[in-house]
């Protein structure tokens, strides 16, 4: 029985857009796999293959179906760890959006696919390309063959938007060491907070403050794994600019359920280090 976990590169033209594809098969139907995802600023859009599903703003499983399908869902950007259990014959290819990504890829708002728990994704159904799309991706065994059919398929669909100011204020929000108040941003475009937050909901799906959080904690799990110079939990939060080492544990505790130093015993890093989750194994 074969197991495959693979990452893949998106083409050039696409890598403004996308981190990357990642795909999850195994042929053996006593397969099993449970693992903790954590909150990301950007967004999984992942299809399966002859699945069925059972969802809750807190747990998504995936289970073989004998009937024949094709699923796709949407990730929202939550705000605590999401349970995924998986079991089964699994068939799964997930595409890695950046922020803002999957907007240039669909005609309405992020806002109206996606809710508060993973939503199913409908909005490429009507594409004439579609069918075609779906069965050459499961026919090909080969993950660059599949890195290939989703690059086509993407560039196909791709119709890039104006986002106005709104990239120029998702900079902003990442700036924590200034960390302006959320009306001193909008002021800066010269729109109303309340026209600021309506319309960095309906591209992004979630609120600036939520968005803030998020990409704070995800940039302090990098300084983490990947700068070598910061070792200890302290200087990790300091770096990441955590106003103190409770707000630090705090927010770890809200996105994760564990403290920091609990987290990062417990993560294992996969995909090149694109992708971290926290199998369970009881």
């Amino acid at each position: 029985m074969s197991h495959i976990f693979e990452t893949i590169e998106p083409c050039k033209a696409l890598k403004k857009y996308v981190a990357c594809y990642y795909f999850i098969k195994s042929d053996d139907p006593n397969f099993t796999s449970r693992h903790y995802s954590f909150p990301h600023t950007y967004n999984a859009l992942s299809i399966y293959k002859d699945s069925y599903f059972d969802s809750n703003p807190s747990y998504f499983s995936a289970k073989q179906s004998l009937t024949p399908n094709y699923e796709m869902f949407v990730q929202v950007k939550r705000q605590a760890p999401l349970m995924v259990n998986i079991s089964g014959k699994i068939n799964r290819i997930t595409i890695l959006f950046k922020d803002f990504g999957i907007n240039h890829f669909i005609t309405e708002t992020l806002s109206k696919i996606m809710g508060y728990h993973t939503s199913e994704f409908n909005s490429w159904k009507n594409d004439p390309h579609f069918s075609d799309f779906m069965t050459d991706l499961f026919l090909h065994e080969d993950g660059k063959e599949k890195g290939k059919i989703i690059d086509e398929f993407l560039l196909q669909r791709l119709a890039p938007i104006q986002l106005s100011y709104l990239e120029n204020a998702v900079a902003l929000l990442c700036n924590f060491e200034e960390n302006l108040p959320i009306d001193q941003i909008a002021m800066s475009f010269n729109v109303s907070l309340r026209s600021f937050n309506r319309r960095f909901k309906e591209v992004l799906g979630v609120s600036p403050v939520e968005y803030r959080r998020i990409a704070q904690f995800r940039q302090s799990i990098d300084n983490k794994l990947h700068q070598s110079q910061f070792k200890r939990l302290t200087d990790i939060g300091y770096q990441s600019h955590f106003y103190d080492q409770s707000y630090f544990n705090k927010i770890y505790q809200k996105l994760t359920g564990s403290n920091p130093k609990a987290f990062f015993k417990s993560i294992e890093r996969i995909g090149n280090d694109k992708l971290i989750f926290q199998f369970v194994t009881k």
